[in-house]
């Protein structure tokens, strides 16, 4: 796997590889001594996990963006790898495009998760917002003021407002744009 994926990102324009560890103690110690710009991990890796060596290098090197690359889909290895820092979590069955589109995308400060892993990630945001605040997103998207959502749902102008507010702050967007994309993955509005 290590020499499929080395001859991958050695054959593309504008990635330089600049290191290979085969444990997580030597990952951590390779990626503080070269400071790249991505570290590309496995979860499982002989002694120390990639998610503990994850952790450790946004702690120690926040600047080092972390991708995940692994053959766990399990919601559980999801969530520990967002919360220990990672930027992106590829399957290993990825196409060679995506992994390499994965990886620029987490070079270039993005984050990037593959269409699995982000179905998790969206069920989750799913989970904390309340029926309710699901309810005033989909009279959003009917094109509804915060007037006619609040006389729809017979609650007041600012309950509708404080409800529209922790929307998009728990699903962290300040755009129209962005709960668009959300309310699109998750089937609450359909193009027409």
């Amino acid at each position: 796997m290590l020499e499929g994926l080395r001859y991958r990102l050695e054959t593309q324009q504008g990635i330089d590889l600049i290191g290979v560890a085969n444990s997580g103690q030597e990952l951590l110690a390779l990626a503080q001594a070269l400071m790249p710009d991505v570290v590309v991990t496995d979860i499982t890796m002989p002694g120390l996990s990639g998610l503990e060596a994850c952790k450790i290098l946004h702690e120690t090197c926040p600047k080092i963006r972390v991708l995940v690359l692994t053959m766990h889909d399990n919601e559980e290895y999801i969530r520990r790898a967002v919360a220990c820092g990672a930027a992106g979590y590829v399957l290993k069955d990825a196409s060679a495009e995506q992994m390499v589109f994965a990886l620029r995308e987490v070079a270039d400060g993005r984050s990037h998760f593959g269409s699995g892993v982000s179905r998790v990630l969206l069920e989750e945001k799913q989970e904390r917002l309340t029926p309710r605040e699901t309810a005033i997103l989909k009279l959003m998207f009917e094109g509804l003021s915060s007037r006619d959502i609040g006389e729809a749902l017979n609650i007041s102008i600012r309950t509708v407002e404080s409800h529209r507010s922790n929307i998009y702050r728990k699903l962290n967007t300040n755009s129209l744009a962005g709960l668009f994309r959300y309310a699109m993955r998750l089937g609450l509005v359909e193009l027409e």
